[in-house]
């Protein structure tokens, strides 16, 4: 995918009023945001007011502050960078080597990345394609930690690659990593990259985890390999799961939490 970020320019251009969005589908998770009133008429056209070519991936750009935040695929590595808001242009930029073979039949998919950057409390993290899990200050690029797995799991993605969008929750990012039937669902500590808590209950799956509050408990809720699951978020002890497969082993699809109600779904499982 190319051209992502002039679509968000394009937006900004239209006078609408910026707002952090720092993460896979907003501030809060649930793609909503906050105290926005609908607008009583919208601009006949919109006027770009720049365009970027950042490369190839699926992963959404994220706003925080005057700064805009891309993760993408240059030839065989994946790049972060930070963007000026009005200008585009480049504020800092990482790279770092990652090839990566796709399954045949997600071929016409590319090489990713899949997941979304998240930016909090002055970090940056990312998870690769393959698996690759690093943390950057989010003032200048600097790079706080990378880590891979290869070494703890015959295999580090899922069989279509990596998708998970990583959540910061104070100061931990909590990821899914690993892959078929072998994983781990951890918080790493968002300075040192040092495992504050895991579980290794299953592989992961394609979606991405939520944190909310359910009868009184704060929880992760995402969706593993084949469950749907619910971890204390201040120790990852598990506190609830719900057997769910689709076909072509994918659960893809983000929770979504209402009071105490957990939605979700999947392929051929409205």
């Amino acid at each position: 995918m190319k051209g992502a970020l002039a679509v968000l320019a394009v937006l900004l251009a239209s006078g609408l009023e910026a707002a952090d969005w720092p993460q896979w589908r907003g501030p809060d998770r649930d793609g909503r945001i906050p105290d926005l009133e609908a607008r009583a008429e919208w601009p006949a056209s919109l006027t770009p007011a720049w365009k970027v070519e950042v490369g190839e991936g699926h992963a959404s750009p994220v706003v925080v502050g005057d700064r805009v935040y891309v993760f993408s695929r240059q030839g065989e590595e994946e790049v972060v960078q930070a963007l000026a808001l009005a200008t585009g242009e480049t504020v800092w930029r990482q790279a770092y080597p990652a090839p990566y073979e796709m399954n045949s039949a997600a071929h016409a998919h590319g090489k990713g990345p899949k997941g979304t950057p998240v930016v909090a409390h002055g970090r940056v993290c990312v998870l690769g394609i393959s698996g690759i899990l690093s943390c950057y200050r989010a003032e200048d690029g600097q790079p706080l930690w990378r880590k891979g797995f290869a070494s703890r799991f015959s295999e580090t993605s899922p069989l279509y690659g990596t998708a998970v969008s990583p959540v910061i929750d104070g100061e931990r990012v909590i990821a899914h990593v690993g892959g078929p039937g072998n994983g781990s669902l951890a918080a790493f500590d968002t300075a040192t990259g040092e495992v504050a808590w895991e579980w290794t209950g299953d592989g992961p799956g394609y979606a991405s985890p939520v944190i909310a509050e359910i009868g009184g408990l704060r929880q992760v809720v995402t969706f593993s390999e084949s469950s749907l699951v619910g971890l204390s978020a201040d120790d990852g002890t598990l506190l609830w799961t719900v057997s769910f497969t689709t076909a072509y082993v994918q659960n893809a699809v983000t929770p979504v939490i209402e009071g105490d109600t957990v939605i979700y779904s999947g392929l051929d499982h409205p």
